[in-house]
Protein backbone atom coordinates (compact mmCIF):
# COMPACT_ATOMS: atom_id res chain seq x y z
CA UNK A 1 0.00 0.00 0.00
CA UNK A 2 2.75 2.47 0.94
CA UNK A 3 4.65 1.66 -2.23
CA UNK A 4 1.60 2.61 -4.32
CA UNK A 5 1.25 5.88 -2.43
CA UNK A 6 4.93 6.57 -2.98
CA UNK A 7 4.53 6.09 -6.73
CA UNK A 8 1.49 8.36 -6.79
CA UNK A 9 3.40 11.00 -4.87
CA UNK A 10 6.35 10.75 -7.29
CA UNK A 11 3.96 10.99 -10.25
CA UNK A 12 2.47 14.15 -8.70
CA UNK A 13 5.92 15.66 -8.18
CA UNK A 14 6.85 14.87 -11.78
CA UNK A 15 3.65 16.52 -13.01
CA UNK A 16 4.32 19.65 -10.93
CA UNK A 17 7.89 19.84 -12.25
CA UNK A 18 6.66 19.53 -15.84
CA UNK A 19 4.02 22.20 -15.30
CA UNK A 20 6.57 24.48 -13.64
CA UNK A 21 8.91 24.16 -16.62
CA UNK A 22 6.05 24.91 -19.01
CA UNK A 23 4.83 27.90 -16.97
CA UNK A 24 8.35 29.33 -16.73
CA UNK A 25 8.83 28.91 -20.47
CA UNK A 26 5.57 30.73 -21.25
CA UNK A 27 6.38 33.56 -18.84
CA UNK A 28 9.92 33.90 -20.22
CA UNK A 29 8.54 33.95 -23.76
CA UNK A 30 6.02 36.66 -22.87
CA UNK A 31 8.78 38.70 -21.27
CA UNK A 32 10.88 38.22 -24.38
CA UNK A 33 8.10 39.52 -26.60
CA UNK A 34 7.70 42.70 -24.58
CA UNK A 35 11.48 43.08 -24.38
CA UNK A 36 11.61 42.79 -28.17
CA UNK A 37 8.95 45.46 -28.59
CA UNK A 38 10.69 47.79 -26.18
CA UNK A 39 14.17 47.32 -27.61
CA UNK A 40 12.92 47.63 -31.17
CA UNK A 41 11.33 50.99 -30.38
CA UNK A 42 14.53 52.51 -28.94
CA UNK A 43 17.07 51.27 -31.51
CA UNK A 44 18.10 53.29 -34.54
CA UNK A 45 19.39 51.90 -37.81
CA UNK A 46 18.22 49.86 -40.72
CA UNK A 47 15.09 47.81 -40.26
CA UNK A 48 17.02 44.55 -40.65
CA UNK A 49 19.68 45.47 -38.09
CA UNK A 50 17.09 46.65 -35.58
CA UNK A 51 15.05 43.47 -36.08
CA UNK A 52 17.98 41.12 -35.50
CA UNK A 53 19.41 43.12 -32.61
CA UNK A 54 16.05 43.22 -30.84
CA UNK A 55 15.43 39.53 -31.57
CA UNK A 56 18.82 38.45 -30.20
CA UNK A 57 18.51 40.65 -27.11
CA UNK A 58 14.97 39.50 -26.32
CA UNK A 59 16.00 35.85 -26.80
CA UNK A 60 18.87 36.33 -24.36
CA UNK A 61 16.50 37.91 -21.84
CA UNK A 62 14.05 35.02 -22.20
CA UNK A 63 16.75 32.41 -21.68
CA UNK A 64 18.17 34.28 -18.68
CA UNK A 65 14.75 34.55 -17.04
CA UNK A 66 14.03 30.87 -17.60
CA UNK A 67 17.44 29.81 -16.28
CA UNK A 68 17.28 32.07 -13.22
CA UNK A 69 13.86 30.93 -12.07
CA UNK A 70 14.58 27.28 -12.86
CA UNK A 71 17.67 27.41 -10.66
CA UNK A 72 15.83 29.25 -7.89
CA UNK A 73 13.00 26.71 -7.92
CA UNK A 74 15.48 23.82 -7.74
CA UNK A 75 17.76 25.31 -5.07
CA UNK A 76 15.21 26.81 -2.67
CA UNK A 77 13.89 23.52 -1.22
CA UNK A 78 17.45 22.46 -0.33
CA UNK A 79 18.17 25.55 1.76
CA UNK A 80 17.29 24.77 5.35
CA UNK A 81 18.69 27.60 7.47
CA UNK A 82 16.46 30.58 8.25
CA UNK A 83 19.08 33.17 7.35
CA UNK A 84 19.99 31.33 4.16
CA UNK A 85 16.32 31.17 3.16
CA UNK A 86 15.94 34.88 3.84
CA UNK A 87 18.99 35.57 1.68
CA UNK A 88 17.58 33.38 -1.08
CA UNK A 89 14.22 35.18 -0.92
CA UNK A 90 16.13 38.45 -1.21
CA UNK A 91 17.93 37.19 -4.30
CA UNK A 92 14.62 36.06 -5.76
CA UNK A 93 13.07 39.46 -5.06
CA UNK A 94 16.04 41.16 -6.70
CA UNK A 95 15.71 38.84 -9.68
CA UNK A 96 12.02 39.63 -10.00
Amino acid sequence: MALGASHRLQDGIDAVETMTRFALAVLALASGVYTYLGVRSILDGSATAVFFAALIYSSAVSVAIYAFWTYMARFYPHITGASARTAMLGIMALGA
